[in-house]
């Protein structure tokens, strides 16, 4: 069963505008663009993950970076991940030594 939903002329203007300038990402319409995005949407609603925002352009600086300086990590993601997880680790440690300070 199809159903319509009436959006705002500047929400619509927006929708056609970044069609338009961005043919490359493959949306050949506005319904396509739309579908798209509500299920994208739903996607994350529904996942218990948190996102953070990185400019297009700094995620693909430290790509470069992470390759040119030879680190271990294959990608953005990998090395953010890694972060987090060591940051925690030592978070841990902390948590650790200060209980057994207070027992003492």
């Amino acid at each position: 069963m199809e159903q319509s939903v009436i959006l705002p002329s500047e929400v619509i203007a927006k929708v056609e505008n970044f069609i338009e300038e961005n043919k490359d990402i493959g949306f050949t319409n506005k319904e396509d663009f739309v579908r798209d995005a509500i299920r994208y949407r739903l996607e994350r609603l529904k996942n218990d993950n948190e996102f953070v925002e990185v400019s297009r352009e700094q995620y693909n600086e430290l790509e470069e970076a992470l390759k040119e300086m030879g680190t271990p990590f294959r990608s953005p993601e990998q090395f953010i991940r890694s972060q987090i997880s060591e940051v925690l680790y030592k978070y841990d440690e902390y948590r650790d030594l200060n209980k057994s300070r207070i027992a003492i």
